[in-house]
């Protein structure tokens, strides 16, 4: 038995709509060449959703989130392709919808950025997460909803996983294509910009608004340190955070570059970690300022 034979997970697919043999096979053999890469892992089996179309993809997400009580994100025009293990296995759901309007790097990146989840956190104890200290005193302290404090959690725990995918396929070769991805992901919507709208002046809107960038920005991040993509991986982020004021656009660049590159390996070390940045650095001076 080869390396690449040893480290292959078991695929099953199950698909959703008109869904083609061809279009299976090449998101399978991305999956296997990327799970080959990154081995040594554990993940033995993955379930592969394809979905022929997005509204159909959605209901499904909504229903599931439902299911299982969790929070779940707005599964956005840019996002085709999402992870989770919430029944006990690694599983991949990705939109052929969105698929086919992408280029072949955004594509090669975004199945990967999913295989990267599923080898770092193909198991549901990182989807059942405990809310960190900082976030905990938060609540008493400014009297938050338990509620809004789990959209936080969500949120920063999304970042962290996010981040520590990039770092992880970045370390293993893949610079281009996930560059490529990231930058895919902070391309500004006509609803990014409309939500900071109706955010702004209402803090606790506010806050979950920033945080919610703060997710998008993380995959791009360990690509400042990578002198021929540092410069547009800058820019893109720069453009991202445009919309909002620039003491909290500098705020949130600043996380990115100083804070963020000095996360370990421990993932709920991480959350924990980033949840108190966001205490330090966005909560606490907006609640304190609406005061």
């Amino acid at each position: 038995m080869t390396k690449r034979d040893k480290y292959l997970p078991r695929i099953v697919t199950s698909r959703f709509g008109e869904v083609s043999d061809a279009e299976v096979r090449s998101i399978v053999e991305v999956m296997e060449e990327c799970y080959s890469r990154l081995a040594p892992h554990e993940v033995a089996l993955v379930d592969l959703y394809v979905f022929e179309r997005a509204s159909t993809m959605e209901a499904f997400l909504a229903k599931e989130s439902e299911d299982v009580g969790v929070v779940s994100a707005s599964f956005g025009e840019l996002f085709f392709a999402t992870h989770d293990a919430w029944r006990g296995t690694p599983r991949i759901i990705l939109c052929l919808e969105r698929l086919r309007k992408l280029s072949k790097l955004v594509f090669l990146g975004g199945v990967r950025h999913e295989v990267g989840h599923s080898v770092l956190h193909g198991d549901l104890r990182y989807y059942l997460i405990p809310l960190p200290p900082a976030l905990l005193e938060t609540v008493s302290r400014f009297k938050l909803s338990q509620e809004y404090a789990t959209n936080l959690l969500y949120l920063v725990s999304i970042a962290v996983k996010d981040y520590e995918v990039s770092r992880l396929l970045y370390r293993n070769g893949y610079a281009k294509d996930q560059a490529v991805y990231a930058g895919h992901l902070l391309t500004v919507s006509e609803d990014d910009v409309r939500e900071w709208e109706v955010a702004r002046g209402n803090p606790v809107a506010e806050i979950l608004c920033l945080v919610s960038t703060l997710k998008t920005v993380s995959p791009a991040i360990p690509f400042l340190s990578n002198d021929a993509l540092r410069d547009d991986v800058k820019r893109l982020i720069g453009a991202n955070l445009s919309r909002f004021p620039a003491d909290y656009s500098n705020m949130l660049l600043k996380m990115a570059v100083k804070d963020f590159p000095f996360l370990g390996m421990d993932t709920m070390n991480n959350i924990d970690c980033v949840a108190r940045l966001v205490v330090k650095r966005i909560v606490e001076p907006i609640l304190k300022r609406s005061d």
